[in-house]
C-alpha cells in the first residue's frame, strides 16, 4: 500500500523535529533538529552536534539518518519521511536521496543555501516525491531569533 503524503500530520511529527531542535539550541548548537518516520513512528532522531563532536558534518539530518539506517538498510524506505526544522542543506539533501527516503518535509525554508536547485537534478527528482516546506515555520523562527537573529536574515532573505 502506498503512503497517502496528504493524510500524514505532519505538525506532530515536525514537533519532535522541533524538540530535537530545542535540545541542540540547549547545548549551544544551532537549533536544527530531525527526525525520520515510518509507518507512523519515528525510527530516528537527531541535531545538529558540530561544537559537541567537533565535526562541520554533525547535521541534524545526517545525525537522523544514521540514527534509522538499520531500518533505512532494511529495505522500508519507501514510505520514510524526514522532517527537519530547517532546509535540509545540499550535503543532507543528497544523503537523504541516497537514504532512499522519498519525502521531506521542513519547517523554514534555507534561501541563503537554496537547495531546491538540485530538485531540478533529474536523479534527485526520482528521488524526492514530495518536498514540503513552511510546516511549523513560526516555531523554527522564534528559535532562530533567540539563537542568532542575523542568521535567520540569512536565510530567510538568502543574502547577507
Amino acid at each position: 500500500m502506498e503512503l497517502d503524503f496528504t493524510a500524514i500530520d505532519h505538525e506532530h511529527f515536525m514537533r519532535g523535529a522541533l524538540k530535537e531542535a530545542e535540545v541542540a539550541f540547549a547545548n549551544g548548537e544551532r537549533p536544527i533538529g530531525a527526525v525520520v518516520i515510518h509507518d507512523g513512528k519515528i525510527i530516528g532522531r537527531g541535531r545538529a552536534d558540530h561544537n559537541g563532536r567537533q565535526s562541520e558534518i554533525a547535521h541534524a539530518e545526517l545525525n537522523a539518518l544514521l540514527q534509522a539506517e538499520k531500518y533505512l538498510h532494511a529495505d522500508i524506505h519507501g514510505d520514510s519521511i524526514i522532517y527537519a526544522t530547517v532546509e535540509p542543506c545540499v550535503m543532507c539533501l543528497g544523503a537523504i536521496v541516497m537514504s532512499d527516503i522519498d519525502h521531506v518535509v521542513f519547517a523554514l525554508p534555507d534561501l541563503w543555501i537554496n537547495p531546491r536547485q538540485m530538485l531540478d537534478m533529474p536523479y534527485v527528482r526520482r528521488h524526492i516525491k514530495n518536498y514540503l516546506g513552511g510546516v511549523l515555520e513560526s516555531a523554527s523562527v522564534a528559535l532562530w531569533e533567540r539563537y542568532s537573529p542575523r542568521e535567520l536574515k540569512m536565510m530567510r532573505e538568502g543574502k547577507r
